[in-house]
C-alpha cells in the first residue's frame, strides 16, 4: 500500500493552527452552555449533509473560520476563502467527529483525526476517549481487539481511511476503512517494511506476538523467525514459521482469535500458501520421500518415492490425502495415509475421482488403462484398446463405474465393477448410457 496524505486534517491544521509548529496551542476556552444549546441545534443538518452515520447525542460549536472552498487552488487570484462553521458532535455510534460546513458539501473528520489540530480536538465528555470509537470497527472487522492505543495514518481522496491500533503487548492493526465496504484490519507484522508500518506496535513486537502464536501448533518448534504470508479466502491469517532445528519450518493459520486451524511442514507445502520461503525444504523433502515410501509400502503400494504433492486432509477420516510418484513404477497414486496405517488407502490415478481429484505430476496412466482393456477383453470386447478413462461414480452396494475411451476413436463402454479392481461386472455402451452414466470423454461424443 502506499502511505496516504491527510488531506482532510492539513486543511483544518492550516485555517486554524497556521503557527502552530511555532508557538504552543493557546488555552482553549471553556465549553459553554451557549455552545452546546447551538451546536444542538445546527450541528445534525451539517451532520446530514456530510454523509457520515452518526446519531447526535451531544454537541458543541466550536466556532467560524475562514477556508478555502473544497477542491478550489489558494493560489488562484479568484480565490476567495469563505466563512466555515465547526462543530463537534458525540454520536450513538460511538465515534464522534467535528465537522465543518464547507461547499459544496460538509466535511467530516473524526475525533482521533482531529485530534492532530488543538484547534479541533474534541472536548465532549462522551469523546473523551476516542479511541474506544475503533473497537465496533475491529469487531466488523472480525478481530476483536481492546485498543489500547489509536492514531490516525491518513485518508485518499476517494475517501478511503487508515488507522492504526495497538491491542494487547504486541498486537496492533492497520485499519482500513472503505466507504460502503466492511471495515477491514491487517496485523501490523503484515506491514513490516512498508510504508504503513505500524509505530504503535513495533516491528520486533509484532514478530514477538507472531511467534507466540505458533504455540498452539503440535508440531514443537524453537523459533527462529516469522513471516506472515496473507489472508486466506476463508479469513485466516497465515505464517510461516522457521525453525532453529536446520531446515526444519511450517506453514500455519490462525483465526482472528488466534486458534491454530491448519498446519503443514515445509517439506509438504509447496502447494499450501506459495510454499516456504524461510526454509531450505530441498533436504526435508528428500527425508520425506523415504518416509512415504515407507508408508506407502506398508499401505501395500511398492513405490519408491521420488515427488509427492500434499493434497490436503480428508475430513472424513482424518488422513493426509498425498499424491506419489515413483522412480521405479510408471504409475503413481494418491494415498489416504491414516495415522492407524492400516486404515491407510491407495487410489490410483483414475479411481482417485472418488475423491474429486486428479494427479498432476506427470505419471503414467497407461497401466491403468492396460487393466480396463483386459476387463473389456474379458467381456469379449478386445477390440477396444483404452486410450482414456474417467470415473464416474459409485453406488450404496459397493459398485463403482468408468467410462472408457477407445484408442481407435469409436465409441467407449460404461465399465461397472462389481467391487474393488477393474474386474467388469457389466458394460455399457456409450450410445446408449444416458443420465448420470452418460459418457463425457471427447471421443465418445456424438458429433
Amino acid at each position: 500500500m502506499k502511505r496516504l496524505g491527510m488531506a482532510l486534517v492539513a486543511v483544518a491544521i492550516a485555517a486554524l493552527a497556521p503557527v502552530a509548529a511555532q508557538a504552543a496551542a493557546p488555552e482553549l476556552p471553556k465549553i459553554t452552555k451557549a455552545d452546546i444549546d447551538r451546536g444542538m441545534k445546527e450541528a445534525p443538518a451539517v451532520v446530514a449533509d456530510s454523509g457520515v452515520a452518526c446519531t447526535v447525542v451531544n454537541a458543541r460549536f466550536i466556532g467560524t473560520m475562514t477556508m478555502t472552498p473544497t477542491g478550489a487552488d489558494p493560489k488562484a487570484k479568484d480565490t476567495k476563502p469563505v466563512p466555515v462553521a465547526g462543530y463537534e458532535v458525540a454520536c450513538k455510534e460511538g465515534l464522534g467527529y467535528t465537522v465543518l460546513t464547507m461547499k459544496p458539501k460538509a466535511t467530516a473528520n473524526d475525533c482521533i483525526a482531529s485530534s492532530l489540530s488543538p484547534s479541533l480536538a474534541c472536548r465532549l465528555p462522551e469523546n473523551a476517549d476516542p479511541k474506544s470509537g475503533l473497537v465496533p470497527f475491529m469487531a466488523e472487522a472480525g478481530r476483536p481487539c481492546p485498543v489500547t492505543a489509536a492514531k490516525y495514518l491518513g485518508a485518499t481522496s476517494s475517501g478511503t481511511k487508515f488507522y492504526e491500533v495497538a491491542c494487547k503487548p504486541g498486537e496492533g492493526y492497520l485499519i482500513i476503512r472503505d466507504p460502503g465496504k466492511p471495515t477491514a484490519a491487517a496485523p501490523c507484522v503484515s506491514q513490516i517494511g512498508s510504508k504503513l508500518a505500524c509505530s504503535l506496535t513495533t516491528d520486533e513486537q509484532s514478530i514477538a506476538y507472531a511467534k507466540t502464536l505458533a504455540a498452539g501448533v503440535k508440531k514443537p518448534c524453537d523459533v527462529k523467525t516469522v513471516r506472515y504470508i496473507g489472508m486466506t479466502s476463508s479469513g485466516l491469517d497465515g505464517y510461516e514459521i522457521a525453525c532453529k532445528a536446520e531446515n526444519s519450518g511450517f506453514i500455519y493459520t490462525i483465526s482472528p482469535v488466534g486458534e491454530v486451524k491448519q498446519q503443514v511442514d515445509c517439506a509438504l507445502a509447496a502447494n499450501f500458501l506459495g510454499g516456504c520461503t524461510l526454509t531450505d525444504t530441498t533436504k526435508a523433502e528428500t527425508a520425506e520421500n523415504g518416509i512415504y515410501t515407507d508408508l506407502a509400502k506398508k499401505a501395500g503400494f511398492k513405490c519408491q518415492v521420488n515427488k509427492y504433492r500434499l493434497i490436503g486432509v480428508n475430513p472424513s477420516n482424518n488422513a493426509d490425502v498425498v499424491e506419489l510418484a515413483c522412480a521405479d513404477r510408471p504409475d503413481g497414486a494418491v494415498a489416504e495415509f491414516a495415522e492407524n496405517a492400516a486404515q491407510s488407502k491407495i487410489h490410483d490415478c483414475v479411481e482417485v475421482g472418488a475423491l474429486g481429484q486428479s494427479c498432476k505430476l506427470g505419471t503414467s496412466l497407461t497401466p491403468v488403462f492396460d487393466k480396463l482393456s483386459a476387463s473389456l477383453a474379458a467381456k469379449g470386447k478386445g477390440s477396444c484398446k483404452v486410450a482414456g478413462a474417467r470415473y464416474i461414480g459409485g453406488s450404496a452396494n459397493g459398485a463403482s463405474f468408468y467410462e472408457t475411451a477407445c484408442a481407435d476413436g469409436g465409441s467407449g463402454w460404461v465399465v461397472k465393477t462389481a467391487g474393488a479392481g477393474y474386474v467388469a461386472d457389466s458394460l455399457i455402451p456409450c450410445a446408449t448410457a444416458t443420465g448420470d452414466l452418460a459418457c463425457k470423454l471427447p471421443t465418445n461424443i456424438k458429433k
